[in-house]
């Protein structure tokens, strides 16, 4: 039966008595239930063993057939009479038909009123689960960066939550650990990470003692803590476990055994993404999507609706204003607004000679860009005192030129501009769209393009607003770094969702 997502529960727990069975009722009931589906054993028959293969098996094959259902295989199988407390309160529970029974509700405490328990069943997945053995520790490590936890997360954790009877250290990596990490600038705070691991852990076992913390280098409290027996690795994190014994050697401590887990495929991965499972599939698919609300703004009109359009210098933010502009948008570029205003005989020119010196001023009397940023990109000062300068004369023109265009007909404007998060030239827009690529590449860029040196180059991205800064303000981020088709995709993601706003 298909129901809407209005008719679908929010979160279910379902009951198993055969393990073999779990893939192909998680499928049944991901239409039943959109968000937490916890999923609990049933019987002394469903071991460490046969858990330890579920772990892979269901996280591995159900981040393709149901990857927005959040799954939670609860580690400790149910025997007798027990109560089950989860951290997200149910409201429909579900039993594979031999053990339909109302003490199985009963035995739930964090139930929604009304909460309704229904019978579901479907056939083994591959037979009986392969056995084999597990190896249990009182203390176990993990560490990673775990950005909005996925199913290649959830083996991790689990995993390192099956093996522990006592305690478990998970490391978070802090922002001075991530910075190498593809679109790191769109990585959760780690404080958001620390608790969804600890959230997650609670609820698949939550009789173990949990220190989930942030780290600031490889080792975090594995380097010098004696009670450690075990880590839980990844086939790409092996490295570090070798290092991380190569440490507690040095410090006398004993080696731990290290555990290691094959990366879980991603099988919907596009051309430009990884192979894997990862985070970093996840935060390109957040690239054109609105990962943050956009805020009514009383301050202007309803209409024109205004895009602020931000990226640091040769981030390709003109190539994105192009493409918006072919899509039905107006624009208006404040850095050529700044160039106009740079033409002889006009006030701002007169103010930037007599503030900078005349010879800044060409034979044309125009202002020398090139000597005006020799100035200014080498001295934060002078900087400061180009931007107060010059940012009250280009917003005031850059209003006017929106209010015209409105007036033209125009439902969208883009305001195009790099300095729009440091001069809050977004409290004149209703969304701000970002695009950034990593510093390197716009440096690379500014060589070519401008035939500066390396140096000249580096100056100039560093004088202008972090990504990250950028990034903090924006409702959408745009990253045209890869081929011109992933560029492409992610505008178009980008004016679908705007339109809603449109009407």
């Amino acid at each position: 039966m298909n129901i809407n997502s209005e008719q679908m529960a929010s979160n279910g727990l379902l009951f198993i008595s055969n393990a073999a069975k779990t893939y192909r009722l998680c499928l049944k009931s991901s239409r039943l239930v959109k968000n937490i589906l916890y999923v609990k054993y049933v019987g002394a028959e469903n071991n460490l063993s046969i858990i330890n293969k579920q772990i892979v098996d269901v996280y591995s094959q159900t981040a393709i057939k149901a990857p927005n259902l959040d799954i939670r295989l609860m580690l400790k199988p149910m025997e007798g009479v027990q109560t089950i407390n989860t951290n997200h309160v149910i409201d429909l529970i579900l039993c594979d038909s031999s053990i339909v029974n109302e003490d199985l509700k009963k035995s739930v405490i964090n139930v929604k009123k009304g909460c309704q328990l229904q019978n579901i069943d479907g056939e083994e997945n591959n037979g009986k689960a392969a056995e084999e053995d597990v190896k249990t520790y009182e203390y176990v490590a993990l560490g990673g960066t775990f950005d909005r936890l996925h199913n290649g997360h959830k083996i991790l954790l689990s995993q390192a939550a099956l093996r522990s009877t006592k305690h478990v250290t998970v490391g978070v990596t802090d922002v001075n650990m991530i910075q190498s990490k593809l679109l790191w600038e769109l990585i959760e705070p780690v404080e958001e990470r620390v608790e969804a691991v600890k959230d997650f852990l609670t609820d698949v076992k939550p009789d173990l003692e949990y220190n989930v913390l942030p780290i600031q280098d490889l080792y975090g409290p594995t380097k010098d803590d004696p009670r450690f027996q075990m880590i839980v690795l990844s086939e790409e994190t092996q490295k570090g476990g070798v290092k991380i014994n190569e440490k507690r050697k040095e410090n006398g401590l004993q080696q731990l055994d290290m555990h290691i887990i094959a990366l879980a495929r991603d099988e919907e991965h596009s051309a430009e993404e990884e192979e894997k499972l990862s985070s970093s599939n996840t935060r390109m698919r957040l690239l054109g999507t609105l990962i943050r609300p956009p805020q009514p703004n009383p301050n202007i009109p309803d209409s024109p609706y205004v895009i602020g359009l931000t990226g640091g210098i040769a981030s390709g933010k003109t190539n994105i204003t192009e493409k918006l502009k072919q899509k039905g948008a107006a624009v208006v570029n404040c850095d050529l607004i700044a160039h106009e205003l740079y033409k002889p005989d006009m006030p701002l020119n007169r103010t930037l000679a007599a503030t900078f010196g005349n010879d800044i001023i060409t034979e044309a009397g125009e202002v020398d860009r090139r000597k005006l940023g020799q100035i200014v990109f080498s001295d934060k000062n002078q900087l400061d005192k180009l931007n107060k300068t010059v940012w009250p004369f280009i917003i005031e023109e850059a209003r006017n030129r929106i209010k015209l265009l409105g007036e033209q007909g125009y439902k969208v404007v883009v305001m195009e501009a790099a300095v729009m998060v440091r001069a809050k030239w977004f409290l004149n827009c209703h969304q701000l769209w970002a695009v950034i690529v990593p510093p390197k590449e716009a440096i690379r860029r500014i060589q070519e393009r401008n035939n500066l040196t390396e140096e000249e180059a580096r100056q100039r991205v560093d004088a202008q607003p972090t990504n990250a800064e950028q990034v903090a303000q924006a409702n959408v981020v745009f990253s045209p770094y890869r081929s011109y088709e992933f560029t492409q995709q992610q505008i178009d993601r980008a004016w679908a969702q705007l339109q809603r706003y449109l009407q």
